[in-house]
C-alpha cells in the first residue's frame, strides 16, 4: 500500500509541473560538406543561411521534455572547386528531440526522420538531396522566454534526385560527409495544465 501511495504522490507530483512546450527559433547555420566520387574526384563546399522553425512538445515534471520539430531554410552553397558557381539552396527537415532543462541551462540531442536539401545551380537541373539527420544542443536562457542556442548536427544523405531521376548516394560517392553548427535565438513557452 505505501508504495502505491508513494506513486500516486510522485505521479501527481510531475503531472503538477509538467505541460505543453511551444519554442519557435530562429538562427544562422554553417554546413561542410567533403565529398569523394567513385572515380576519385574530390569536392567540398561551405553551406551557409537562415534557418527557422519550432518545436512542440510535452515538458514532463523534473526538467525532461519531448517534442516534434520542424526546421526550414535557404542560403548558399560555396564549392572550394575554382570556378564553380554559388548555388542557391532550401531545406526542410522534421524530427523528434528529448532534452533536459536545469533552469537556465537546456540540453537536448535529435534525430531527423526527414532532411531534404534542394540546390539551385544557374545552368543545371535543381537536385534534391534526402536522408536523415541527428545533432545535440545547448541553450542558456537569457531572460524569460529568450534563449540562444548552440547545436551540431550531422546529416546523413542517401540519396540525390535530379532530372527526375534519383540516385543512391553510394552508387556515386565514396565519401558524402557533411555536418554543421547552427548558433539560435528562441522563445520557449510553457502552457501548463
Amino acid at each position: 500500500m505505501n508504495k502505491f501511495l508513494s506513486l500516486i504522490v510522485l505521479v501527481l507530483g510531475v503531472q503538477a509541473q509538467a505541460g505543453v512546450l511551444l519554442e519557435p527559433f530562429v538562427g544562422y547555420d554553417q554546413t561542410t560538406q567533403k565529398t569523394t566520387t567513385i572515380g576519385g574526384a574530390t569536392d567540398g563546399s561551405t553551406i551557409s543561411g537562415m534557418d527557422y522553425g519550432a518545436r512542440l512538445g510535452y515538458k514532463f515534471g523534473r526538467g525532461f521534455w519531448l517534442a516534434a520539430e520542424y526546421t526550414g531554410g535557404s542560403g548558399k552553397s560555396k564549392s572550394d572547386t575554382a570556378g564553380t558557381p554559388d548555388a542557391d539552396y532550401t531545406r526542410t527537415a522534421l524530427g523528434a528531440v528529448i532534452g533536459y532543462d536545469f533552469g537556465r541551462v537546456n540540453l537536448w540531442a535529435g534525430y531527423g526522420a526527414s532532411d531534404k536539401v534542394t540546390v539551385k545551380q544557374t545552368g543545371s537541373a535543381d537536385a534534391d538531396v534526402t536522408g536523415t539527420n541527428m545533432k545535440v544542443g545547448v541553450g542558456f536562457k537569457a531572460v524569460n522566454h529568450v534563449a540562444i542556442n548552440l547545436e551540431y548536427g550531422i546529416p546523413k544523405y542517401t540519396k540525390i534526385t535530379t532530372s527526375g531521376t534519383e540516385y543512391t548516394i553510394s552508387d556515386l560517392y565514396s565519401k558524402f560527409d557533411t555536418s554543421g553548427a547552427m548558433l539560435s535565438v528562441s522563445f520557449p513557452f510553457e502552457l501548463s495544465k
